[in-house]
C-alpha cells in the first residue's frame, strides 16, 4: 500500500485532469484514490487497528460538511466539494492509518516532493517563456491565482527543509544519506524559486515563521535553560508580528486604481475579512453552505461601492482558514477543525524526540500561518495535503 500512497501524493495536481464517469464529474486524482481504497478493502485483514477516538472529530467534521451541503443553495456544487474536500481525503486517512508505519514516511515525503517539482517546474517554464500576469507573477499549473502555487508549495518546502536539517544535525542512520540531503536541497531551491516567482507575501512570511518554529523546537531544551535565549525568542516573535502587520496593513485612503498592487491586495483582503465576519454574524450556526461563499458575498455587497468591480471577483474564499471553515461548514465544522488541530499538535509535542514529528509539525505550522491570510484547505490538493500531515502524525503513536 505504501506504493499507492506514494502515487496519491505524487498525483495531487492530477485533480486538474477532469472528466465524467457514468455521468458523474470526477478527476484523475479521485480515480487513483478510489482504486487505492478498493485495493485497501481487499486487504482489510492486513489493516492495523485504529483507535475509535481518532474518528470522532473526523466524523464530526464530515457531519458538519454534510449539513452544510444541505444548507447550500447550489446542491450540485456543494456535493462536489463534499466529495473532493472531505470524503476523498478521509478515504486517504483510512489508508494511511490502516497500512502505513513510521518507516513508510519516506514514501509520503518523496511523493509530495515529486508533486511539488511538477508544480514548481511548470512555474519556472512559464517564467522562461514569459507566460506571466500583468504584474509579472506566475500562476503555475493551477492557472488562476499565483497564490495557489505558494499555498501548495509552502508546507512541502517546510517538510523537505526540516527533514534535511534533521538529517544533517542528528545522528540518523539512513541509506544514501548524503544523496538524499543533496536531492532535498535541490527540491527546496527549485520550489522556493517558484514561490518567489509567484510573489506571494503570505508564503514568504509563513516560511519564515515555519523556520523560526522549527528552530524553537530544535533548540527548545537550550531555550528553556537560558534567560537570554528566552528574551531573544520573545523579541523575534514581537518583530515577526510587527512585520506581518506592516506587510498586510491596509490603506483605505488609496483607491484600487491609485494604490500599488500590494496596497490594493491588502485593502481587498481586509474588505473580504470584514465582510466574512459580517456573514458569520448573519449565519453564526450553520454558516452559508459549501460552495456558496462568493455567491453569499455578492448578495451581501452588490450595492456597495467598488465591491462588484474590484472585490467580489477575488472573493473566492475568505482568505482565512478559520473564517472559511466557519462559513462553509458552520460552527460545528469550525469546532471539529480546531479539535483536529489540537490533536495534531498534542501528538506532535508528545513526539518531538522523533525527527518525523518535527518535520510534520513544521509543515503544519506553515500551513496554519498561511491560513491566517489565505485559505490553504478548500481545494482538492490542499485538503489532501492537510489530511496527509494529520494522518501520519497519528502513526507516530
Amino acid at each position: 500500500m505504501s506504493y499507492l500512497i506514494f502515487l496519491i501524493c505524487l498525483s495531487l495536481p492530477a485533480y486538474l485532469i477532469r472528466f465524467s464517469l457514468f455521468g458523474i464529474p470526477t478527476t484523475l486524482l479521485e480515480i487513483i484514490i478510489y482504486i487505492s481504497f478498493i485495493i485497501g478493502l481487499f486487504n482489510f485483514k492486513k489493516a492495523q487497528r485504529i483507535n475509535f477516538k481518532i474518528w470522532l472529530p473526523i466524523m464530526l467534521l464530515l457531519l458538519a460538511a454534510t449539513i452544510s451541503t444541505l444548507v447550500s443553495p447550489d446542491k450540485l456544487v456543494a456535493l462536489g466539494q463534499l466529495k473532493a474536500y472531505f470524503v476523498d481525503p478521509i478515504l486517504v486517512v483510512w489508508l494511511v492509518l490502516s497500512f502505513l508505519k513510521k518507516e513508510d514516511f519516506i514514501w509520503i515525503l518523496s511523493g509530495l516532493a515529486g508533486s511539488s517539482l511538477i508544480v514548481s517546474g511548470f512555474s519556472l517554464y512559464q517564467k522562461i517563456i514569459g507566460q506571466v500576469t500583468d504584474d509579472e507573477r506566475v500562476v503555475g499549473i493551477f492557472g488562476y491565482s499565483p497564490n495557489y502555487v505558494a499555498l501548495f508549495l509552502g508546507p512541502i518546502i517546510g517538510m523537505v527543509l526540516a527533514h534535511n536539517l534533521e538529517l544533517m544535525t542528528k545522528n540518523i542512520a539512513v541509506k544514501d544519506k548524503n544523496l538524499k540531503i543533496v536531492l532535498g536541497w535541490l527540491v527546496v531551491v527549485i520550489d522556493f524559486i517558484a514561490i518567489y516567482l509567484s510573489v506571494s507575501r503570505g508564503a514568504f512570511l509563513a516560511l519564515l515563521a515555519g523556520l523560526i518554529f522549527y528552530l524553537i523546537i530544535h533548540f527548545w531544551n537550550k531555550i528553556k535553560q537560558n534567560f537570554c535565549l528566552k528574551i531573544s525568542l520573545l523579541v523575534i516573535i514581537v518583530i515577526a508580528i510587527i512585520a506581518a502587520w506592516l506587510v498586510f496593513r491596509p490603506n483605505f485612503l488609496l483607491s484600487p486604481e491609485a494604490g500599488s498592487r500590494v496596497t490594493s491586495s491588502n485593502n481587498i483582503r481586509w474588505q473580504i475579512w470584514q465582510t466574512s465576519i459580517e456573514l458569520i454574524g448573519n449565519h453564526p450556526i450553520l454558516g452559508i453552505g459549501l460552495g456558496n461563499y462568493q455567491n453569499a458575498f455578492d448578495l451581501l455587497t452588490h450595492n456597495r461601492v467598488n465591491f462588484s468591480a474590484y472585490i467580489t471577483p477575488l472573493a473566492l474564499s475568505s482568505h482565512n482558514i478559520f473564517l472559511m471553515f466557519w462559513l462553509s461548514t458552520g460552527l460545528l465544522g469550525l469546532i471539529a477543525f480546531i479539535w483536529l488541530l489540537i490533536i495534531f499538535f498534542q501528538k506532535a509535542f508528545q513526539n518531538l524526540d522523533k525527527p518525523i514529528a518535527v518535520v510534520l509539525v513544521t509543515a503544519m505550522a506553515i500551513l496554519i500561518f498561511q491560513g491566517f491570510v489565505d485559505t490553504p484547505y478548500f481545494k482538492n490538493d490542499l485538503s489532501l495535503l492537510f489530511w496527509l500531515l494529520f494522518a501520519f502524525m497519528l502513526i507516530l503513536n
